[in-house]
């Protein structure tokens, strides 16, 4: 699988998660290393978890998510209807509706509307 960079354009490089970290987690990663992006795989196959990101977008997700997690593991809505809910929300297919796919407009985008559902009481 080719994995290009949205940064600079370029491959980025396949490799282990004990060459990239120098500790094996059990996953690989796609990384460009000169624009600092990188992205994991599911487990040790190919198939990366979203999109390459660099240290801003991945701090943006990992916010996203912290904000998005809960209203599924507090059990106010199931896992998927949480990214069911994502997908009607973002207006966006259910394989698009993933933080691990968006830019941090999007990123932005979803936790208005995460601040919008915390208004509302169940």
């Amino acid at each position: 699988m080719i994995v290009a960079c949205p940064y600079c354009g370029n491959n980025a490089k396949f490799i282990t998660s004990k060459e990239f970290y120098g500790k094996d987690y059990g996953t690989n990663l796609y990384s460009c290393r000169p624009c600092d992006a990188y992205v994991g795989t599911h487990g040790r196959s190919k198939t990366p978890l979203g999109t390459l990101a660099n240290r801003s977008l991945r701090e943006m997700r990992k916010r996203t998510h912290a904000s998005f997690d809960p209203l599924w593991k507090s059990r106010r809505m199931s896992r998927s209807e949480a990214y069911q809910w994502i997908s009607e929300v973002m207006q966006l297919p259910p394989e698009k509706a993933h933080i691990g796919m968006f830019n941090e407009k999007q990123c932005f985008e979803l936790l208005k509307h995460i601040r919008n559902l915390s208004l509302v009481h169940f």
